[in-house]
């Protein structure tokens, strides 16, 4: 079983609109909590131990965390100046070492069920998909005839499909070696779903559809959104 995990958590937030200002996103109140915290709970619930957290924005405010439920914190490494989700994992590397491990996007929450979903232990990396008629501005996952992923298209314009990332991974040390000879993207960032793409066109990435809920805190509208869901029990 897979019990490492690691969270990115090193965003600005730039579209709280203010927000975010003082603290990180994942750290606003959600429900009379930080937001993280509801992620914190469902991780421990679906069995991970080990929480390598990889901070960036404002990293003094993530500091209570450190040690707390099995947590080590890791401060975003601008390796030769990158910056980008792909960043935030290479920065873990050293803290994985060489087992399989999950990862997880610090502001998206996540059923339990679905979490144990990339607990499982693999040979290979594994990918979440969340079906919703929303699709627009999302990244979206195409799928070869057996199912596997083909790549990651990002933000189309037409509709290609509605099973969207969820950004809920499984890895092998593997993703390093993609990550390593990565590219920046055209907005300059090094992302972890170009290497994802870049590993799936050199071995198979397994896809799953989350079963339940997946809710994303991006903009000041999703946290009465998220609340609300979690009031209902919807998560």
């Amino acid at each position: 079983m897979t019990s490492t995990v690691v969270i990115m958590a090193a965003g600005r937030g730039t579209r709280m609109k203010g927000l975010a200002n003082d603290r990180p996103k994942h750290l606003l109140t959600v429900l009379g909590r930080p937001f993280l915290d509801h992620l914190l709970d469902r991780l421990k619930q679906a069995g991970f131990r080990d929480i390598v957290m990889v901070t960036g924005h404002q990293n003094h405010a993530f500091q209570p965390y450190q040690g707390r439920r099995g947590i080590r914190l890791v401060e975003q490494q601008l390796l030769h100046e990158r910056y980008g989700t792909a960043a935030a994992v290479e920065s873990a590397r050293e803290a994985v070492g060489q087992a399989p491990f999950a990862v997880v996007s610090g502001d998206n929450l996540y059923s339990v069920d679905d979490l144990r979903k990339v607990t499982i232990d693999s040979a290979s990396a594994w990918i979440g998909g969340y079906k919703t008629a929303a699709w627009q501005g999302m990244g979206i996952l195409k799928l070869k005839n057996d199912g596997a992923l083909e790549k990651i298209i990002e933000k189309p314009q037409n509709f290609v499909g509605d099973l969207i990332n969820a950004s809920l991974y499984l890895f092998t040390p593997a993703i390093f070696e993609i990550i390593e000879r990565l590219q920046p993207s055209p907005r300059g960032e090094y992302e972890i779903t170009d290497a994802v793409n870049a590993l799936a066109a050199r071995e198979p990435v397994n896809v799953f559809e989350l079963e339940d809920r997946w809710l994303d805190l991006t903009t000041p509208s999703d946290i009465p959104k998220i609340e609300k869901a979690l009031r209902g029990g919807e998560i």
